[in-house]
């Protein structure tokens, strides 16, 4: 045909053939401009049928203006040959994009948001497509797109072309009312879309099988693989929208393709602007002091130290790890490969408590800490924290020490294991379990260990560690045993922030060693040191507890975020700089690991539960639910009327403060800042509370109105992060504590603000206050005996105190007439009997009830009515997902086209 002149069309070349017609490139003669023809193919010329949805797709798509959809011009009739014009596309469809790779984040979003666009406007009109698929989705040059092909569509008021029962559309992209050949309506597009957004994000269709049978079935009964289990850089939010795009049943389904596009857009906002928001928040040295912060010298001891990187992988996948480190480096052209593993629940150990994974510099073991949840986030606790090393080669794994570390490491050797307690820096023979005190602390403190390193030619240990909760340095010591020293003398500025962490070494450049770090626990930057001269800077900032820096072999420093998510930016070895923009790698993350091939291991977090308030009383039976289900609920706090619970809950992976309603299922949030807000209390007033949070690591305590009737105003401006627990009945003061000390606010002589007075310092982590009913006492939590303890002492004067648990307690709270204290002991509730009129006495513990895991974790989980018969605590709702692991074989080639 080409050549030919049909009306006043020139045919100029072919561009594509489908089931039913054949498309061609043309001129039109009349308006000098380029145009798509559709013809009936050959094969069904003579189909009455096919000629009818010819004739329905130029009718359907002309009724149409919508630059998302193409355009059609108009219906011919021209030798017994029936054809439609139309707009030319001058670009590739999605599947021709979809061919070359999956694509970028940022572009499936906007391809799939211009098709919701599209198609909401048709559907708008009474017109359901019926076969949207990469096929039928074009892109112009400038990554525009039309929607093709509207010759399946069903239009309202229209009769059927097909006989009831009878399934149109291509398998793979077809709704399950479709395939049972049941009526369709928008929905089916919804599914539909869900389909090509999954395909362009996995470059597979989610129900992808070798037969039509096989996919008809996994449509029908089967949910597909999470696409952020094979992606690193996907949100639970895209699996969220995708999963709820394919519910199997159309009432579940999004019911409108604008609702659809609501959740696109917030989406492709927040991918967007992530890295314009990674830009702002990242410092070079040159860009803040222009030269390296002031010099300290370090002796010129062979340091050439690289850490071995705490690698994120578990139980279920050791033995292909082992593999995984020691295949040489790929060939070029590299692949991305992407495996994901789930551990075991069946396992005979506690799957869910594993940490700091670290593998054995030849890849045949892999040390691991399991322990309960208390003991991950206290190293206080000595119990119940195991050090296990699994043997890839023999497949079976063993427990090495019960002392609590965080963060085993490796000799070069692969024979011995470091570990940095809170009493001593140990090695363990990983054959004989054998194991040798290298150095041990100033008995009269407790000291927090935060990551360590052997270098490689064995003769040298760097670890971090410090007293008390705060302040810890980097320190090091011959292998042998002997004397630490400070690798660096800290300002008092940086003490106070919390110290050094996770020290990791760079490789060595023209000689000269040099130190990745992070600095500061509730704003931790990224630095590094330059070991030759001592010389500092800060390279990324702006962001609170950024950790875990490590080196690519890429060419790039990996750290972990808060809230779970790696991020990588460009560095530069021989000027300790960054060269680019960070970018964000992996969400959902923790624990990244980086081997010396380029290998990216980390853990995938679990979904955030679901949780419950409810009633428990004095024997643990369940009485009833509090308020509405949310994530992450947490510090719950009953109103002085009974009638309401604060507490925090999750939105967005941040936290904010939230009502629930003790006789209703409702609540209703009361902050809604972009930044994470936490422990809220009730004014005696019961119309207010106040809370922690701000724009920054310096967490100001806020004060807002319960009936949103003020917004959250700020109430005291910290020079420190501080924590309001609770009031005094009376309003008179507020006690609180910040990182390891308790203090209290009481109202300035002038009446202008807020004075803070600090009740108990920082050397043994007292934490989590709670005023006695008469405001004579306060019970807290402390570490000073070596492990966590509830303790009396008076309020506001001090002086004395009372050691109130047994063998181990926190979250303390009292009865509402000051008679009885009850504490969490492990996932057991306590009481101790007190009276308080004149001197303060105590009995002896007593149990209550076995919380059964929902007392157990960060912050308070429970609190008590006044007359301590009954008790709020946080349930879970539903199960958790196995915990799983990412290993990722040539991790930057997925990010290479930013270059």
């Amino acid at each position: 045909m080409v050549g030919q002149t049909i009306s006043h069309y020139k045919i100029l070349e072919k561009l594509g053939q489908g089931g039913m017609g054949e498309v061609w490139k043309a001129e039109d003669t009349q308006l000098r401009r380029t145009v798509a023809l559709k013809f009936l193919s050959s094969e069904t010329v003579g189909d009455e049928e096919v000629k009818a949805r010819l004739i329905r797709e130029a009718q359907a798509s002309a009724s149409l203006d919508h630059p998302n959809i193409c355009q059609v011009f108009g219906i011919h009739q021209e030798n017994n040959e029936t054809f439609i014009a139309m707009a030319h596309i001058d670009g590739p469809s999605v599947a021709d994009k979809i061919k070359e790779r999956p694509l970028p984040l940022e572009d499936a979003l906007d391809i799939a948001l211009q098709i919701a666009d599209g198609l909401h406007e048709a559907h708008e009109k009474g017109i359901v497509h019926r076969d949207v698929k990469p096929q039928n989705i074009m892109l112009t040059a400038k990554g525009q797109v039309k929607i093709m092909d509207f010759g399946l569509a069903s239009l309202s008021g229209r009769s059927k072309l097909t006989k009831s029962g009878t399934t149109l559309g291509t398998p793979a992209y077809m709704s399950p009312e479709q395939l049972e050949g049941k009526d369709v309506d928008r929905r089916a597009d919804v599914w539909a879309l869900g389909c090509v957004l999954y395909e362009m994000l996995t470059q597979k269709t989610p129900f992808a099988a070798e037969y039509e049978q096989a996919i008809a079935y996994g449509i029908l009964n089967e949910d597909p693989e999470p696409v952020s289990a094979q992606r690193a850089d996907v949100t639970p939010e895209v699996d969220r929208l995708i999963s709820k795009a394919l519910a199997k049943s159309p009432a579940e389904r999004y019911q409108h393709a604008d609702d659809l596009l609501a959740d696109l857009r917030v989406l492709q906002k927040r991918t967007s602007t992530r890295a314009s928001s990674e830009r702002s928040k990242t410092l070079t040295a040159n860009q803040t002091s222009g030269a390296m912060d002031s010099p300290v010298p370090v002796g010129r001891s062979r340091l050439r130290i690289e850490r071995i990187v705490a690698v994120a992988l578990g139980i279920a996948f050791l033995g292909l790890l082992a593999i995984y480190l020691t295949q040489a480096p790929p060939e070029a052209p590299q692949q991305v490969r992407l495996a994901k593993f789930t551990l075991s629940p069946e396992l005979p150990i506690d799957v869910s408590s594993i940490t700091r994974p670290t593998p054995s510099p030849d890849g045949r073991y892999v040390a691991f800490n399991l322990g309960s949840a208390s003991t991950q986030h206290s190293l206080w606790i000595d119990r119940g924290l195991t050090l296990t090393v699994w043997d890839a080669e023999q497949d079976r794994y063993r427990a090495l020490t019960t002392q609590a570390g965080l963060g085993p490491f490796w000799s070069p050797d692969s024979r011995h294991i470091g570990l940095v307690t809170n009493k001593a820096v140990l090695t363990i023979n990983v054959d004989s379990g054998a194991e040798r005190t290298l150095a041990t602390w100033p008995s009269q403190l407790r000291w927090t260990p935060h990551g360590g390193t052997w270098a490689p030619d064995g003769e040298t240990i760097v670890f971090s560690a410090g007293p008390g909760i705060g302040g810890r340095r980097l320190y090091r010591m011959s292998a042998s045993g002997g004397k630490y020293e400070l690798l660096f003398e800290p300002s008092d500025e940086e003490v106070s922030r919390g110290g050094f962490f996770d020290p990791t070494f760079l490789p060595t450049v023209d000689g000269r060693r040099a130190l990745l770090y992070a600095e500061g626990e509730d704003h931790a930057d990224i630095g590094v040191i330059n070991l030759e001269t001592g010389e500092r800077r800060t390279i990324i900032s702006g962001n609170p507890r950024y950790g875990r820096p490590l080196y690519s072999p890429s060419g790039h420093v990996i750290y972990q975020e808060p809230g779970g998510r790696l991020s990588a930016i460009p560095f530069s070895l021989e000027r300790l700089e960054p060269t680019g923009d960070p970018f964000v790698i992996a969400e959902s993350a923790t624990e990244p690991g980086i081997s010396a091939q380029g290998m990216l291991t980390y853990a995938k977090l679990e979904p955030v539960a679901t949780m419950q308030l409810a009633w428990r009383d004095r024997s643990g039976n369940r009485l009833g639910s509090i308020g509405e289900a949310q994530e992450g609920i947490n510090f719950p706090v009953l109103s002085p009327d009974g009638k309401e619970v604060v507490a925090v809950g999750t939105t967005d992976r941040l936290l904010d403060i939230w009502i629930h309603e003790v006789d209703r299922p409702v609540k209703r949030r009361i902050t809604f800042d972009e930044t994470s807000d936490d422990r809220p209390t009730w004014l005696p007033s019961g119309k207010q509370v106040t809370f922690s949070g701000g724009e920054t690591a310096q967490r100001n305590i806020w004060i807002a109105a319960t009936d949103g009737s003020a917004g959250p105003t700020l109430f005291y401006e910290s020079p420190s992060s501080d924590f309001g627990y609770e009031w005094s009945r009376d309003g008179k003061y507020l006690v609180g504590s910040g990182r390891s000390f308790l203090f209290y606010l009481r109202a300035k002589a002038d009446g202008n603000g807020w004075e803070k007075v600090i009740l108990a310092d920082d050397r043994f982590g007292h934490v989590a206050p709670d005023l006695s009913p008469d405001g004579r006492y306060v019970a807290y939590r402390s570490d000073e005996s070596g492990r966590a303890e509830v303790y009396v002492r008076p309020f506001p004067e001090g002086g004395g105190k009372w050691q109130i648990s047994v063998d181990g307690g926190g979250q303390p709270r009292w009865q509402g007439d000051g008679s009885e204290i009850f504490y969490v002991k492990d996932d057991t509730l306590m009481v101790v009997p007190v009276t308080s009129q004149q001197n303060f006495t105590h009995g002896a513990p007593q149990t209550l009830f076995d919380g059964e895991g929902v007392l157990r974790g960060r912050g308070q989980r429970y609190d008590v009515t006044a007359d301590g018969q009954r008790f709020v605590v946080v349930e879970g709702v539903g199960s958790r997902n196995p915990r799983q692991i990412q290993v990722v074989q040539n991790w930057y080639e997925e990010f290479r086209d930013r270059d």
